[in-house]
């Protein structure tokens, strides 16, 4: 089957600044992770701050080039392919990002924010000006924005003139980390049915990162539940979200306030500490310090994701 991206035993590895000639450390921020997303497709990534989500998400549209692993477009491995194609490659797979201010140049007025993918790109000036009032109408702005500064105008129309540059070379696949976080609800609605128009009326790809869990169910068909730059759950969203397996998952779910008992019972699942330091990673499951259901085994050996079930259900934790 031919996927829009196939990323395939992913891992990112910085070199820690304490390294020394004699004694090498290492920051592994993401650690073997495999997914595919198919077109029309949305797939969820869900965890605590720090387990890897981003960067995963920045390794998918190439902004981020993996240390192992590979990452295909449409047949097509990003990370070989020479820098000529790879630009070509770019208004195909765009980012929206959580702080739309550190995406806009300050100096630039609307008007120039939305036209520069266009000049960019080399894209005639009477095409670039229809796409542009299409872009307007439907993020919502008004053409009376167009000689404002990024910061004369408010989060909400900052967050969707970020939307508005992503979407306006028509790419076919997105990720949107945390694209309405800040937002008030009235906002983040009109960003998440933006999204969604996008996705049924185009086809377009989608990876959503986000800690919000309400939003993550709503928005995707899939999830993966990151734990430490790895995967630990995934699935069809609604099985997850309504049988979660892991007991980090449980935890995650469990912490939704919510008037469903049996959520409302997750969040009793006794979990400890904090999230670990990825500087000094434990041997075995690296949840296994915060886990009740420990056994000696999760602390000498690092569980596999498994089918679980007949569904579509992958856990790795050694107490299935």
């Amino acid at each position: 089957m031919s996927y829009l991206i196939e990323a395939k035993h992913l891992s990112k590895v910085f070199k820690d600044k304490e390294s020394t000639v004699f004694k090498k450390k290492e920051i592994i921020a993401v650690d073997d992770v495999s997914l595919t997303i198919n077109r029309g497709e949305s797939v969820g990534i869900v965890g605590e701050s720090g387990c890897g989500k981003s960067m995963l998400g920045k390794m998918l549209v190439g902004l981020t080039l993996p240390t192992k692993g590979s990452v295909n477009y449409d047949g097509n491995e990003i990370s070989k392919l020479p820098y000529s194609e790879i630009k070509k490659l770019r208004p195909r797979l765009q980012p929206i990002f959580q702080d739309a201010d550190s995406t806009l140049n300050p100096k630039f007025t609307v008007k120039k924010l939305i036209e520069e993918p266009f000049v960019i790109n080399d894209i005639s000036k009477s095409d670039a000006n229809q796409r542009i009032d299409e872009l307007l109408s439907y993020v919502n702005l008004g053409k009376e924005l167009y000689g404002r500064y990024p910061h004369e105008i408010s989060g909400g129309q900052r967050q969707r003139l970020g939307l508005a540059r992503a979407l306006s070379l028509k790419p076919d696949f997105i990720v949107a980390d945390e694209p309405a976080a800040s937002l008030d609800s009235s906002v983040q609605a009109q960003i998440l049915q933006l999204l969604n128009q996008m996705k049924s009326n185009h086809g377009l790809g989608l990876v959503y990162v986000s800690h919000n869990l309400r939003i993550v169910s709503m928005m995707t068909e899939k999830v993966n539940v990151m734990y430490l730059g790895s995967f630990v759950e995934t699935g069809d969203t609604q099985d997850v979200f309504d049988n979660p397996v892991h007991p980090y998952t449980k935890m995650l779910i469990g912490s939704v306030l919510t008037i469903d008992g049996d959520k409302r019972k997750l969040g009793k699942t006794k979990v400890f500490g904090e999230p670990p330091d990825p500087k000094n990673r434990a041997t075995g499951c690296a949840f296994h310090p915060r886990c009740d259901c420990c056994t000696q085994i999760c602390k000498e050996e690092r569980p596999i994701l498994k089918k679980v079930g007949d569904k579509n259900r992958f856990v790795a934790c050694h107490n299935m």
